[in-house]
Formats: C-alpha cells, sequence, structure tokens
C-alpha cells in the first residue's frame, strides 16, 4: 500500500486532472483549457516514468524538468485568466524569476541531476499567490454566474490546498530520516489525489448541470 502511495498515486491523479479538463473543453471555449489538457496530458506520462524508472539520474531530472514545465503552464494559465494589467504584470515578474532560477541552477550549475526542495518550494508560494490573485479578482467582480458553475473556481480551490499543503511539506522534507520521508511524501500525493477527484467532481457537476438545466 505505501508502495502505490508513494508512487502510483501521483501519475493517477494526474490522469484524474487530465479526465477533469477534457470533460470541460468545448469548441469556443479558452484555449487556457486546450493547453491545460495537454499539460496534464504529458504530466501523466512524465511522472509516470520517473515514478517507476530505476534510475535515480532519471528520476531527477524528469522531476526538474516537470516543475520547470509546471510552473510555464500554471503561469501562461493564470495570465490569459486574470483581467487587471497588474495581475498580468505578477504573472510575468513571477515567470521570469523562475525562468532565472531554472537557467541558473539547472542549466548553468551542474544540478539537474539534484532535487532541490527550495526551489520546489518556491514554485508552490508562487502558485499560491496565483490562486490568492483569483479569488481576489472573484470576491472584486461578483456576477450572476455562480461560482460553482465555473470549472476554473473548482480547479483553483484545489490549486490552493495541495500547494499550501505541499509548501510545508517540502521544507521538512530534507530534516527527517528517509521512512519519514515516504511518508510525507505518500501524504503529499494523497492529498494531490484527493484535489484531482474534487476537481472531476466539479466537471461531472457542471457537465450534468449544463445538460439538464
Amino acid at each position: 500500500m505505501i508502495h502505490f502511495l508513494k508512487d502510483g498515486l501521483e501519475p493517477l491523479s494526474y490522469l484524474i486532472y487530465t479526465i477533469a479538463v477534457y470533460l470541460t473543453l468545448r469548441r469556443g471555449k479558452p484555449v487556457r483549457k486546450e493547453v491545460l489538457f495537454i499539460y496534464y496530458l504529458v504530466a501523466t506520462f512524465i511522472i509516470t516514468i520517473a515514478c517507476y524508472t530505476p534510475s535515480d539520474h532519471v528520476n531527477r531530472i524528469l522531476y526538474n524538468v516537470f516543475f520547470f514545465i509546471m510552473i510555464c503552464i500554471i503561469s501562461y494559465y493564470f495570465h490569459s485568466l486574470f483581467e487587471k494589467k497588474m495581475k498580468k504584470n505578477i504573472v510575468k515578474v513571477c515567470f521570469g524569476l523562475h525562468l532565472v532560477t531554472f537557467i541558473t541552477i539547472s542549466l548553468i550549475s551542474p544540478r539537474l541531476l539534484e532535487i532541490n526542495n527550495y526551489v520546489y518550494g518556491i514554485t508552490y508560494l508562487t502558485i499560491i499567490v496565483y490562486a490568492l490573485l483569483y479569488f481576489e479578482q472573484v470576491l472584486s467582480n461578483i456576477t450572476e454566474v455562480k461560482l460553482l458553475h465555473q470549472f476554473d473556481f473548482w480547479l483553483i480551490s484545489g490549486y490552493l490546498l495541495y500547494f499550501l499543503s505541499s509548501f510545508f511539506i517540502i521544507f521538512f522534507y530534507d530534516n527527517v530520516d528517509i521512512d519519514q520521508r515516504a511518508m510525507l511524501w505518500s501524504v503529499q500525493n494523497f492529498i494531490l489525489f484527493l484535489c484531482s477527484v474534487f476537481t472531476l467532481a466539479g466537471s461531472v457537476w457542471i457537465k450534468y448541470q449544463t445538460r439538464y438545466y
């Protein structure tokens, strides 16, 4: 069971996210959803290989590349979602910092084979900031459209829960024993799974409401 929580649950969660986004795809809808669908589809394959490869070097390279892809796609997603120029500029600045960090740590200095939990923590923190900016936008622009009918609301609510939890977990990761690290990783994967199921439930609910009402 612990093996599945540590290795199998993470790619399964990204597969569930892929299905959740796929259910919302419609012609004429924002391109960001199509980009998000492709991202989760690619993420499913990358994380599956990373979790089951016998090579630690391949595992670390894939995770480092994956985290950079993550911040690229999620930055694009929020940039297209935000309405105010100031928030769009915040996304651009944050993405620029991540780009410089990735080039400096992973390419210029030969640390692509290392797991840098502090870089991961900064990635989580950045996405938390994006999520909070989104909720501020929602609260300041109350409309007749129900929040529960908006896929973005379900997705970003799950994002806030997962990345906030992961932000605290990642900083304890280097300070615990190997057995405890496996437990922390399993807890993080379980939270990811819950958030993916939550998002899928939102997609199904929206589809049901659209069809029958």
